[in-house]
């Protein structure tokens, strides 16, 4: 197999053949080469089918394998894993083509530049939590363990992918609403865990118009407590507390308030007549 550089002015290099070469499956629309026998010499595509050999003095990141027509997947996949690794700052369309052995312009044809990555990287974790909690709810535990677990879960899911996890919830996508899907999984992975706290909260005789205000305490405090031990901010270096502990103790705190019911809450509210004045005012 003979390689021209084109326009580069490159002497011509020729390729040794791999032993089992791939059959030659034709080209797509727009002179691209659909053969997947490119990615075995280590070559990358531009659009105009111009062929280069990735040298030395331009190494690119391991490829990691995708199929054909599967390449926005490949894309997200490797992107959760870059994120994880050098961060969201860093990250690049370019990094990403590198990263699976395609043409630096291929990852534009799926993602409306770097916001559109980060906008399906993120609606992919969102998708991942959502999957998690559908399985709590197949488990069809007690109502009291779905909730713990439901909230639990959250904040595992916060430890163990701490960079998908500031994308997903952190002020780096501005325009989050611009992004049906990534508003879709969001709205799919909360109402799962809604519609646990709704049923404890409803069994335990908190009226309707209250179970909106339960839930969203509920996700203020395990979101609070993510977000705490991921900025390494507890436990306190001067209190003896192991973060595991902590983490049972919140959930359970708050979970056993909700099984009080509304008439204990009313009256601690009794007791404080003051201090909700002031916020109030």
């Amino acid at each position: 197999m003979r390689v021209f550089p084109g326009d580069r002015g490159k002497p011509r290099v020729n390729v040794l053949p791999v032993p089992a070469p791939v059959p030659h499956q034709g080209r797509r629309a727009g002179g691209s080469c659909a053969s997947p026998s490119a990615a075995a010499y280590n070559l990358q595509l531009r659009p105009n089918s111009t062929l280069d050999i990735v040298t030395a003095k331009s190494p690119a990141p391991a490829a990691a394998p995708y199929h054909h027509g599967n390449l926005r997947n490949a894309l997200v996949a490797e992107g959760r894993r870059a994120l994880e690794e050098i961060g969201a700052k860093e990250l690049s369309l370019r990094f990403l083509a590198r990263a699976v052995g395609v043409s630096e312009a291929a990852p534009s044809r799926h993602f409306a530049g770097k916001e559109g990555l980060l906008a399906a990287i993120a609606a992919d974790g969102f998708r991942e939590l959502a999957a998690l909690r559908l399985e709590i709810l197949a488990a069809a535990d007690t109502p009291m363990s779905t909730a713990y677990r439901m909230m639990r879960t959250y904040v595992e899911f916060a430890k163990r992918h701490k960079g998908l996890f500031n994308l997903m919830v952190g002020p780096r996508l501005v325009a989050r609403d611009s992004y049906p899907e990534l508003t879709e999984q969001n709205t799919r992975s909360f109402s799962l865990f809604a519609s646990s706290i709704e049923k404890i909260a409803s069994e335990n005789g908190w009226p309707k118009r209250s179970l909106t205000l339960v839930t969203h305490a509920a996700w203020s405090m395990e979101h609070g407590l993510a977000t705490l031990i991921l900025s390494d901010r507890v436990p306190r270096s001067d209190l003896p507390i192991r973060v595991e502990q902590m983490i049972e103790f919140s959930i359970e705190l708050f979970l056993s308030s909700v099984v009080s019911g509304p008439d204990h809450l009313k009256k601690i509210v009794d007791q404080l007549p003051a201090s909700r004045k002031h916020i109030s005012a």
